[in-house]
């Protein structure tokens, strides 16, 4: 009897056993490798260098991703841990035309990894010569140099997507070959538009992007006015967009006090402003461009910008793509003009005007995103 229930325990325990180990087993097993696929833009697709893509990528897995990587041929893009991650890959120029891989991997918490890869053919950018590409990059915005106004502060790190920017304000001639009219006090086809107000500005966008066949940017009446940043017609450039070109690009962002050059001395050169404009505006082109080839964002005009102005929002400004606050009363408008003087000319001076204010010392130009 004793040698039964003796069998008996020894039976259940084995049997206990091999539950455990089962389980374990069924435990263990159960992490299946991830699946990684590039969801867009699809295989061998052609895209346009300078321009900026939207990446999709999704990830099948059991939630136990570690770390996922997208890679230019051997070159890192950037890292993730989303299951479903979007990029906005911004395609430098500095990149060859031809064929180019992009490779995503995926790693999970236990080794196991999957990868994906697609193949996209890279072209040469086409823009008409009035514009100039700006090549997306981060920078750090403000009052860099302390010679500044508290609006200026703090400096604070933006990261932004390539735009097309024009080489000049819009000039009379452009302006009114297509509204018909010509506001501006000091009179020349080559001269920079002003007195247009802001509602003016986003007129004008939105008829240059209809004539040329883009979409158009903006939608809705008055202080309810938005702008879709995804589409590919013409816009007034956000502030940030104006300051990271007036510096100079990605390449001399945070060397410059004025647009072209650091020193006072040398502002005359790339300036029509108090001291050298004689009182009146002068034609765009007609100093010396940034080393972007921009003209004139110092001085001659002052520029319209997009965003609501606020004093204190570089604050709690975003670091990717700031459009501006999402309310106010003034908007924002940069570079000083042929009545300002040097101080109101910095890359980092910040100024404002109601919406509807339009006088002789304030223009714009023009932008558009660099979207495929």
């Amino acid at each position: 009897m004793f040698k039964r229930f003796l069998f008996m325990v020894l039976s259940l325990l084995l049997m206990g056993v091999f539950f455990i180990s089962c389980s374990n087993s069924s435990t263990e097993s159960s992490n299946e490798a991830p699946v990684i696929t590039i969801l867009s833009p699809s295989d061998s697709s052609s895209l346009t260098i300078g321009y900026t893509v939207l990446v999709k990528i999704s990830i099948q897995d059991d939630g136990k991703i570690e770390k996922g990587d997208l890679y230019l041929d051997d070159q890192p893009l950037t890292s993730f841990t989303a299951s479903d991650y979007e990029y906005n890959w911004s395609i430098s120029t500095d990149l060859s035309i031809g064929e180019h891989f992009l490779r995503a991997f995926v790693r999970d918490s236990e080794g196991l990894t999957d990868s994906s890869e697609i193949g996209v053919v890279l072209n040469n950018f086409a823009v008409n010569d009035k514009m100039v590409l700006v090549e997306g990059g981060q920078f750090q915005m403000g009052d860099y140099f302390d010679k500044g106004y508290d609006d200026e502060t703090p400096v604070h790190s933006v990261e932004l997507n390539s735009f097309f920017m024009g080489k000049h304000e819009v000039t009379q001639d452009e302006y009114s070959s297509l509204m018909n009219s010509n506001p501006s006090n000091f009179l020349g086809d080559n001269r920079p538009v002003e007195k247009v107000s802001w509602y003016e500005a986003i007129e004008y966008c939105n008829k240059l992007s209809e004539l040329e066949g883009f979409d158009k940017c903006y939608s809705g009446s008055g202080d309810d006015i938005v702008c879709d940043f995804r589409k590919n017609g013409y816009r007034l450039p956000t502030e940030a967009e104006w300051e990271y070109a007036a510096r100079g690009g990605i390449h001399y962002v945070d060397s410059l006090s004025y647009s072209g050059c650091n020193k006072k001395s040398e502002l005359e050169q790339y300036s029509w402003y108090y001291s050298t404009s004689n009182g009146k505006t002068r034609h765009v082109e007609s100093k010396l461009p940034n080393q972007l080839g921009l003209y004139d964002m110092s001085g001659n005009v002052w520029e319209w910008c997009w965003d609501w102005y606020n004093g204190t929002y570089y604050s709690y400004i975003p670091i990717v793509n700031p459009e501006g606050p999402l309310s106010g009363s003034c908007r924002v408008i940069r570079g000083g003009s042929w009545h300002d003087k040097a101080k109101s000319c910095r890359v980092a001076d910040r100024n404002l005007f109601y919406p509807s204010d339009a006088i002789n010392t304030l223009g714009f130009r023009v932008v558009r995103s660099a979207v495929q």
